[in-house]
């Protein structure tokens, strides 16, 4: 008889211990069948990108109260092969080192296309102690006065198919802000190429 409940004793343990170990694997599925999508897919595609071209950076501007433009950059790029997507990153501070407001804005052109790039239409970054932008390239929103508004509706450049169309293109920016500690940290495009295509995006020296 005790043998017997020896073995029922232990037909349990193992039933008990297979329940649980079955639980934790149902756990474990579901939550990973469960994940959440990314909040952040095209940034996460910008970062994966293995071409990337810095335009600018660490760069000091700002304007004047006489409307002298500080800090401007004027660079020409070469061009070669051909995009199957790019992406602009931009990442940019005002007195010294906070998020732009209401007041300010990057100023960009892509072979004399562009203006002040809307800020509410850029795509989802992580959150950050500066502005950071990010854009696909085929619909740069912008506007071409001041001031700045959001309000307002913009106008939209297809900067792929400049870098798709031309062999060298001129690129200008500053930031429009009246105060000094203005600060453009950064300007990247991060471009994939065409199957079979050797794109690629450089600065004329």
């Amino acid at each position: 008889m005790k043998k017997s409940n020896n073995k029922a004793n232990l037909g349990i343990t193992i039933f008990l211990f297979l329940l649980a170990m079955t639980l934790v694997v149902i756990s474990v599925w579901q939550a990973m069948s469960g994940r959440k999508p990314s909040e952040f897919p095209d940034f996460e595609a910008y970062k994966s990108f293995n071409k990337k071209i810095i335009l600018v950076k660490d760069n000091a501007s700002y304007v004047t109260i006489d409307y002298k433009k500080i800090g401007e950059v004027k660079k020409r790029l070469l061009v070669k092969g051909k995009f199957r997507r790019a992406y602009l990153f931009i990442n940019a501070s005002v007195d010294n080192g906070k998020p732009l407001t209401v007041y300010d804005s990057i100023y960009i052109l892509l072979n004399y296309r562009g203006g002040h790039i809307l800020r509410n239409q850029s795509l989802s970054v992580p959150a950050s102690d500066t502005t950071q932008l990010l854009y696909d390239m085929r619909k740069i929103p912008y506007l071409t006065g001041l001031p700045y508004s959001e309000t307002k509706q913009p106008l939209h450049a297809d900067w792929l198919n400049e870098i798709n169309s031309k062999k060298e293109i001129p690129f200008y920016t500053f930031l429009s802000s009246w105060r000094i500690g203005g600060m453009i940290k950064e300007i990247t495009i991060a471009f994939e190429c065409e199957e079979n295509s050797k794109c690629d995006i450089s600065l004329k020296k």
